[in-house]
């Protein structure tokens, strides 16, 4: 067992699909009753149909004040205070797959408002319930780009970095009131994420455009993984259930990496 989580409320943005997902999905087997945000109403309804128990789907745009401070209220009321947020909301691009190329400024304004600042306006909405229970579990979402330089660019990169450095912080900041704050760092993993940015690639590139975009992603980290292979969704959420749990209760402002060693390569 990972941990048990019975009884905790839990918090996942971004869990429309994807990692988010299935973070929700492990947080709900281990006994957590997991509130399920995602900027899309819908997918967040399709997380929750595939969750135990009787989970809260609702729509959350973390780059608004008023729809993070109204999905707090929200969940305050239907589930109880939570005990466990994993900001997990996040972009690489707003502008690949739109007519001609990227817009590299409008790309980092828009990186940045959804990675840093909705994962700031997160815990800040949900830490004062936190707080005045004097327990809770923050983990968010970071990226070995946060550690050097990767193919994909500066903005998702200098974003991510801005997370950890954040995370450390908040860790020092909350922690006289019996809060943890870590952060996960996924490797290589399939997602939404990745099958845009390759696909955009595939339509810049007519060497790639036959090729398999799955046989794509695996060759970009083959070289930079240890382990030689990427890494799951599932796995990425054993290491969010982990610090959710009461065996992760000594430990806070830490990065835990699930990426296959790539970390040791930088």
């Amino acid at each position: 067992m990972l941990g048990d989580l019975s009884g905790r409320t839990a918090v996942v943005t971004g869990a429309g699909g994807g990692l988010g997902r299935a973070m929700a999905v492990a947080l709900a087997e281990y006994g957590a009753r997991v509130a399920v945000s995602d900027l899309h109403e819908r997918r967040a309804g399709e997380t929750a149909d595939l969750l135990p128990g009787d989970p809260l789907a609702l729509e959350l745009d973390v780059t608004s004040l008023e729809s993070v401070a109204a999905g707090a209220e929200t969940v305050l009321g239907a589930l109880g205070p939570p005990h466990i947020l994993v900001n997990n909301a996040g972009i690489a691009s707003a502008t690949i797959g739109r007519e001609g190329a990227p817009d590299r400024d409008e790309d980092w304004a828009a990186i940045l408002l959804v990675n840093v600042q909705g994962t700031v306006r997160s815990c800040e909405a949900f830490l004062p319930v936190m707080k005045e229970r004097r327990r809770g579990k923050i983990i968010n979402i970071g990226s070995m780009a946060g550690h050097a330089a990767r193919q994909i660019g500066g903005a998702y990169a200098t974003s991510k970095a801005a997370i950890l450095r954040y995370t450390k912080g908040l860790a020092v900041e909350v922690a006289p009131f019996g809060i943890n704050v870590n952060a996960v760092c996924p490797g290589a993993v399939w997602t939404p994420l990745q099958e845009r940015g390759i696909a955009y690639r595939q339509s810049q590139d007519p060497e790639l455009a036959a090729r398999d975009p799955y046989e794509i992603f695996t060759a970009n980290y083959a070289r930079t993984i240890p382990l030689g292979r990427p890494q799951t969704a599932e796995e990425v959420a054993a290491a969010v259930v982990f610090l959710a749990s009461s065996a992760a209760d000594n430990i806070t402002g830490q990065c835990l990496h699930v990426d296959g060693g790539a970390i040791l390569r930088d």
